[in-house]
């Protein structure tokens, strides 16, 4: 057994190394803080219930969170006009980031679904199975995009696969769709 000390000391050297402001960004913290809301019953009813004493912070936030699918659609839009200036990327490499993305995801989906499915995890509902199935068929996240340019590492780069994968997005997705009703059929 580890004394007390010692036991304090590694765990803060593990502090340290953490970099805490990433792991509890304002995202993250949020999240937390709605789910602590939304469950403990004694919040929920001061911020959101009918008649709740504080329900125009809920109101407030409805209405800042209508304006998020706009701005994220400009953030989409400004990452693709960079990837038009290129960065330098091999087209091997963008190339391999596509097929992976667009074939070797897919198919490990059908795998995974296939799996949990005969295992009695997930229920056979087709409408379940092929949303499911659609989840690894789907382009990159802009979040992505987002981290690099919080971090200022690797954004031009980004912005060239995202670039290429809503390009050959419409092909895939149509591809794909169609196996996956086959499948689910």
């Amino acid at each position: 057994m580890t004394p007390p000390g010692k036991m304090k000391d590694r765990i803060m050297k593990v502090f340290k190394k953490l970099n805490l402001k990433m792991i509890f960004a304002p995202s993250i913290v949020a999240a937390i803080g709605g789910f602590a809301i939304g469950v403990i019953p004694p919040i929920r009813k001061v911020f959101i219930e009918d008649g709740a004493p504080l329900r125009v912070i809920n109101d407030t936030d409805s209405l800042l969170g209508g304006g998020a699918i706009p701005t994220v659609t400009l953030i989409i839009g400004g990452n693709l006009l960079k990837g038009l200036r290129g960065s330098g990327i091999q087209t091997s490499l963008i190339i391999g980031i596509i097929i992976v993305r667009y074939v070797a995801l897919p198919l490990a989906g059908v795998l995974i679904v296939k799996g949990v499915m005969k295992l009695g995890l997930v229920h056979s509902d087709p409408l379940y199975v092929f949303v499911l199935l659609f989840q690894y068929a789907l382009p990159p996240v802009v979040n992505i995009a987002t981290i690099t340019q919080l971090f200022g590492a690797g954004e031009k780069e980004c912005s060239v696969i995202m670039l290429w994968t809503y390009v050959l997005a419409s092909v895939a997705l149509t591809f794909w769709s169609a196996f996956f009703m086959w499948f689910v059929s």
